[in-house]
């Protein structure tokens, strides 16, 4: 059968999206990173990735010891790592060797957050023995103070010159139940400003691209109804002093929170929900309802330090996705690398017989076969948003693919194959490509391309 005997245009069947399925520590900053140590003692060797397991359409490509066990860090655009390990602020490159030593405290005390401004020049530490949060320069030209806060835990940039930090201040007068405050840092004056206060123990922060703050609240009661909440970018900027009934509720039913990270390209969220003596798990939320769209780490370990970088292409981290665009970095002793994987396409021809084959999809689940000129071939690929909760990337543009009426099934691996007769005519003309779907038959990502 020729590809375009049955054919449609693919915008009839495809612009729908996906619904959603339905879906600690004690409350001061020092004693839950005393607590975090004390667990990660029993993991001082190296973790063995083995032991994680990596969610279908994802792949765990690397894994390196940290520069120093226990330190905090960054990483930049291209690899580096600012290593700050409770004494010394250093610079190593991607593959942890040291670079520059870029400050060294006058005496030890407990690291808490690594942030490096958004133009790559200096870089926000703190430490929770004193409360001291610093500013660093980057090309080691000095080591400023900037504010006290005590039992500061985590940090976000909210804009170039502008850093929250997440801090218990009322842990030294009360360290049972006292709450957690959040705190504008201005980072050329040190000027500070409380601009919400929340209950429990210190959570992570991160921002959003249309500057909403998120926060991972938790329960210290039951922690099993943990929240992650935002406040809206708006709400920031007034005198009030915010709490959590002035934040929407993301996500809760959450066991913890210990890290955040957004996808700079697509919005969805990340935390990393750690469980002492249990299964931590890093999970994705959709951006636009919250909902938990993948699970993308579970691991015996605990889990610290996610961080999202960007890649060549324009993927962003979800399932599926193309390897070279939005990578993770989390930290389970070691510092692991995931990345998307796409399914894998080829395309065979036996005489008449042609055959289309992917692997690496959803296992059990269906794929949707589409088809364009090859003279209309993008081998970096165009990007759509259809309504879906992910980027469709096809090598050819949409308004000329074509696609088949039927859902194609994979196997248990995730394989699927295609075939149909070509009378001599078709080879070299066509660009294949597939749209996978999961159990239920919701689209869920793209494969790479093959030509016939």
């Amino acid at each position: 059968m020729q590809p375009a005997a049955q054919q449609e245009s693919i915008g009839a069947g495809l612009d729908r999206r996906p619904q959603p399925d339905p879906d600690v520590t004690t409350p001061a900053s020092l004693l839950r990173r005393l607590a975090a140590a004390s667990i990660s003692l029993a993991i001082l060797a190296p973790a063995a990735l083995s032991q994680d397991t990596i969610g279908d359409g994802f792949a765990a490509t690397a894994s390196q010891p940290t520069p120093v066990a226990f330190a905090s860090y960054a990483t930049l655009s291209g690899g580096e790592r600012v290593v700050f390990d409770g004494l010394s602020i250093d610079l190593y490159d991607a593959g942890g060797t040291f670079l520059q030593n870029l400050a060294v405290l006058p005496a030890f005390v407990f690291n808490s957050f690594v942030e490096v401004d958004p133009g790559e020049t200096f870089a926000v530490i703190g430490e929770s023995s004193n409360g001291d949060v610093f500013k660093i320069a980057l090309d080691g030209s000095g080591l400023t103070p900037l504010t006290t806060l005590e039992f500061n835990y985590d940090a976000a940039f909210e804009d170039a010159n502008h850093v929250i930090v997440s801090a218990s201040l009322c842990s030294l007068t009360n360290p049972f139940g006292c709450g957690n405050d959040l705190a504008r840092v201005n980072t050329d004056t040190g000027a500070t400003t409380i601009i919400a206060s929340v209950p429990g123990p210190s959570g992570p922060v991160a921002f959003d691209e249309n500057g909403d703050l998120f926060y991972g609240l938790v329960d210290i009661t039951v922690p099993s109804n943990s929240q992650l909440i935002v406040w809206e970018a708006s709400e920031l900027s007034g005198s009030p002093l915010l709490d959590e009934g002035d934040a929407d509720v993301f996500h809760g039913g959450l066991e913890s929170a210990t890290s955040l990270a957004i996808d700079p390209v697509f919005g969805n969220v990340l935390l990393v929900e750690s469980v002492f003596g249990g299964t931590s798990r890093i999970l994705e939320f959709d951006a636009a309802t919250g909902a938990l769209a993948d699970v993308v780490v579970e691991s015996p370990s605990y889990l610290t330090n996610v961080e999202l970088l960007r890649g060549d292409s324009a993927g962003h981290f979800h399932a599926y996705q193309p390897a070279d665009g939005v990578f993770m970095h989390y930290n389970n002793g070691d510092i692991v690398t995931v990345r998307p994987q796409q399914p894998t396409a080829t395309h065979t021809q036996l005489g008449s017989v042609a055959t289309f084959s992917i692997q690496g999809a959803k296992p059990n689940s269906a794929m949707l076969l589409v088809f364009g000129a090859q003279q209309l071939v993008n081998p970096d690929y165009y990007s759509y948003q259809l309504q879906f909760d992910f980027l469709f990337h096809c090598a050819v543009p949409i308004q000329n693919l074509r696609r088949t009426p039927l859902l194609i099934p994979t196997d248990a691996n995730g394989d699927g194959t295609f075939q149909y007769f070509d009378p001599g005519h078709l080879a070299g003309n066509w660009a294949f490509q597939a749209i996978i779907t999961d159990e239920s038959g919701q689209f869920i990502g793209g494969s790479q391309y093959a030509l016939n």
